[in-house]
């Protein structure tokens, strides 16, 4: 119970702060564009500062719907589980709190006017449910035949990195989201300690 308590709606609203930050100090998107760019010689999806910040913009907004569904996966330890399916019910309110408070904080952080607020909220449902997916084989259902299923943020980031070369521009975003895990567990035990 002591990990409960300490996950007080507070503690939603550091993560969002630490993620944000990350943002920016770690340079996490910058890097991410310049590595592709140097990796694959395409200086031509630079389209001056305007294209780049928007760039930067919309691919930090996939990021951070990213590591809350990262963070989301990885908060179970912080109570001694590893899936959120074990966690007792007082335990899951104080998860479902500290999330609310979570994207409540991002919301404010990004001053969104009611309907970017919407469009955030219908993103991270989609980023949600494809995460629910990916668990379901793991709960004892059976996977879906054919192809594994893309996560939504590889699909997106790619299409708007380097749409005309998007095999490339998939694998790469493919690559930089599994670095997103790692990230994400990072700043949930900064913040939470």
């Amino acid at each position: 119970m002591a990990r409960a308590r300490k996950l007080f709606p507070i503690y939603g609203s550091a993560l969002a702060n630490n993620i944000l930050a990350a943002l920016v100090h770690e340079r996490v998107v910058r890097q991410f564009v310049e590595d592709y760019v140097r990796a694959h010689d395409r200086r031509g999806i630079l389209g001056g500062p305007a294209r780049d910040r928007e760039l930067a913009e919309t691919i930090g907004r996939e990021i951070v719907l990213a590591l809350i569904v990262e963070t989301r996966a990885a908060l179970p330890r912080f109570f001694g589980k590893q899936k959120a399916s074990s966690l007792k019910p007082e335990e899951k309110d104080a998860v479902k709190l500290f999330f609310r408070e979570l994207t409540a904080a991002l919301e404010r952080a990004q001053n969104w006017g009611a309907e970017e607020r919407g469009q955030f909220r219908r993103d991270l449902a989609l980023y949600s449910e494809f995460a629910e997916r990916r668990e379901a084989p793991a709960r004892g259902r059976k996977p879906s035949k054919g192809q594994a299923e893309e996560p939504p943020f590889v699909a997106r980031v790619a299409l708007l990195l380097d749409p005309s070369m998007l095999d490339q521009a998939r694998r790469a975003t493919r690559k930089f989201h599994g670095s997103l895990a790692q990230l994400a567990r990072k700043l949930l035990r900064s913040t939470l300690g």
